[in-house]
């Protein structure tokens, strides 16, 4: 092998795993009520139009109290409360599906 090709390969492969390694690297995470204080603080912000609409869709329930009772113990027969967790009412999935 020349001397050239084996020099272009060693500088290739110190390139190419330093990019490797570094792209391996784990984000850091934070918890999304961080995440959020951190996004205002920095300023992220939305539009008014964007702000009102959130806002509306924040107000609106599509399920009636009856019908979120029914979903609650729904849930609750899905997803039950045992000794290590608890169960889906606790984890407020009710009000994530009348979100959704």
């Amino acid at each position: 092998m020349d001397r050239r090709k084996s020099i272009k390969a060693i500088a290739v492969g110190t390139i190419s795993t330093g990019v490797l390694l570094d792209a391996c690297k784990e984000p850091d995470k934070k918890a999304p009520a961080e995440a959020k204080k951190d996004a205002q603080q920095k300023g992220i912000d939305r539009q008014p139009v964007e702000k009102a609409l959130d806002e509306s869709l924040m107000a609106k329930k599509f399920f009636d109290e009856h019908e979120m009772a029914t979903i609650a113990i729904l849930c609750d027969i899905i997803i039950p409360k045992d000794e290590v967790s608890g169960s889906a009412t606790d984890a407020k999935v009710p009000a994530f599906i009348d979100f959704i």
